[in-house]
């Protein structure tokens, strides 16, 4: 692995940063010349299949990431075209990160002994906090006000640090930077971290490998992933494994829309969409995005609001459960057809991005959540043991007696309380480790 600054030419090696000094981006390559693609197909499934174009690392920290199936999508059929989801929900912690995170925790294993910090609106933070856990590290994430609930939930569970900053991810990047320095921490920040990028490149591999695609159609809030997928292809065009890059087509949330209005010439939004993880109101990697989907010969879309649970649930009949932020894929797909964008031969590949089960859950079953009613009682718990009628007593709200048994019965089996002591017949309960985690979650 070679890095380099494209404007002075400067070579740096060991801690990378995310730019040089005299102000250009940094850029990765590798001897192309002694790569034979032909030898991956021997190896094991996985980001760690393609190491010649990854960087050197002492250990390879990895929960099995990478070798996510692309399953032939049933809507494609009904749309006359060959259209192909690539499932990213299979990854460990459910998500594309999940390919960032083992390639930037192996390689900043040196420089973490103090661990690791990311700002994320969810999936890195989630990926870090796994990622950390299996190397023996601690794990600080700095998450935005607006987040999904099922994202926190594993992020405490995995044992990370969580510290709310900001509205949007765009405001902590900066918090994370300066966390790193005063702390000592590696910075695994996809707008911060290059070497993460080349993991995150590996989704480009697995669809050259299981199609070689005319199309790919990306969820966008940064641009990382679009700009990762972009690099990955102009390597196999480097190593020969290729001639021609596929188009690359961004889609986003009309109310954040940073990229994409670029593009199609339109007034930009930055107001928070039920997508939260596309949720970025000034992407640091903005015009590494728009590189890619011009040198592809790309296009954007914009997807509303009242079409996000269209796409989920057309996702869900092909037997993916995936989140706004990855369904949004299907609208787009379904206005370009309209359109006539697509020819009957092209090969369609749909990225989703991440699991339904790290997003929204619903409102109207508190006991798949931790809200309302739990939530006061688990306050209330933070003061000291207590036993039901004394708890009844406390929350401020009518309810039966027999009703507060019930939630602390299930708020035993989620972990978050623990039977602590008895007197005669009462039974005292109070905070776990884990709940005192998730309540700091909760602000």
């Amino acid at each position: 692995m070679k890095v380099r600054c494209p404007g002075c030419g400067r070579l740096y090696s060991s801690l990378i940063p995310p730019g040089c000094s005299c102000g250009e981006r940094l850029e990765i390559s590798y001897d192309y010349e002694k790569v034979d693609p032909s030898g991956w197909r021997n190896r094991e499934l996985g980001v760690w299949r393609y190491r010649e174009l990854l960087p050197d690392v002492p250990e390879v920290v990895s929960l099995r990431e990478g070798g996510t199936p692309l399953i032939r999508a049933k809507l494609g059929r009904e749309l006359g075209l060959s259209v192909f989801i690539k499932d990213e929900t299979r990854n460990p912690t459910g998500s594309f990160r999940d390919r960032l995170a083992t390639v930037a925790v192996s390689h900043g294993m040196p420089h973490a002994e103090n661990g690791f910090v990311v700002a994320s609106n969810g999936n890195a933070a989630a990926s870090l906090a796994a990622y950390a856990a299996r190397a023996g590290r601690s794990a600080y994430t700095v998450v935005p006000k607006l987040v999904e609930q099922g994202k926190l939930n594993q992020i405490v569970a995995l044992g990370a640090k969580i510290i709310r900053y900001g509205e949007s991810v765009d405001e902590g990047i900066s918090y994370a930077e300066g966390l790193a320095e005063g702390k000592g921490l590696y910075n695994v920040t996809p707008e911060s971290n290059l070497i993460g990028l080349e993991g995150q490149k590996t989704l480009a591999f697995e669809l050259w490998e299981d199609l070689n695609p005319t199309h790919v159609v990306v969820p966008t809030g940064s641009g990382s992933n679009l700009y990762s997928i972009y690099k990955g292809f102009m390597e196999l065009i480097e190593v020969g494994a290729i001639d021609e890059m596929p188009k690359l087509i961004a889609v986003q949330a009309e109310k954040c829309s940073p990229i994409a209005s670029e593009v199609l010439g339109v007034e930009p939004r930055a107001e928070p969409t039920k997508a939260l993880a596309l949720y970025v109101k000034s992407p640091v990697m903005k015009e590494l995005a728009l590189e890619a989907i011009h040198a592809s010969g790309g296009t954007a879309v914009l997807v509303g609001e009242d079409e996000l649970d269209l796409g989920q649930r057309l996702l869900a009949r092909e037997g993916i459960f995936a989140e706004y932020a990855s369904s949004v894929i299907v609208p787009a797909l379904l206005k370009l057809a309209e359109e006539g964008y697509f020819e009957r031969d092209d090969r369609i590949a749909l990225i989703v991005t991440s699991s339904g089960l790290k997003g929204h859950y619903s409102e109207s079953r508190e006991k798949f959540s931790v809200g309302g009613t739990k939530l006061e009682i688990l306050k209330l718990l933070s003061g000291g043991s207590m036993y039901g009628y004394e708890v009844w007593e406390a929350l401020e709200k009518p309810l039966r007696y027999q009703a507060v048994y019930q939630h602390l019965r299930e708020l035993e089996s989620m972990g978050l309380i623990e039977e602590t002591h008895r007197r005669g017949r009462r039974v005292y309960y109070g905070l776990t480790e884990r709940g005192r985690r998730f309540l700091e979650t909760m602000g």
